[in-house]
């Protein structure tokens, strides 16, 4: 992870629980390890919410490299094949 400003702190939401990293790149493991995740679970960021009841994420994106986190971004770290994609 790169460290960003020393005063800088940025705050996501992993699962729909406040994170706080002093990064502003994360991997995916990273976002695995925080949730204590096993290494085969997808990361998606939340795009839109709330999904509309019983249907897919269309929306959400899966992070499969390192990728530029925000403070108030929205993810979720789920099991393989939980929104129907390979």
């Amino acid at each position: 992870m790169e460290a960003t400003d020393a005063k800088t702190k940025v705050t996501i939401i992993i699962n729909k629980q406040p994170f706080h990293f002093e990064t502003d790149e994360l991997e995916p493991s990273d976002f695995r390890e925080e949730v204590r995740a096993p290494a085969d679970y997808e990361v998606w960021r939340i795009v839109k919410d709330p999904d509309p009841e019983g249907q897919l994420p269309i929306d959400d994106i899966q992070i499969t490299a390192r990728t530029p986190i925000e403070s108030g971004e929205r993810y979720r770290v789920v099991p393989p094949g939980t929104f129907g994609r390979c």
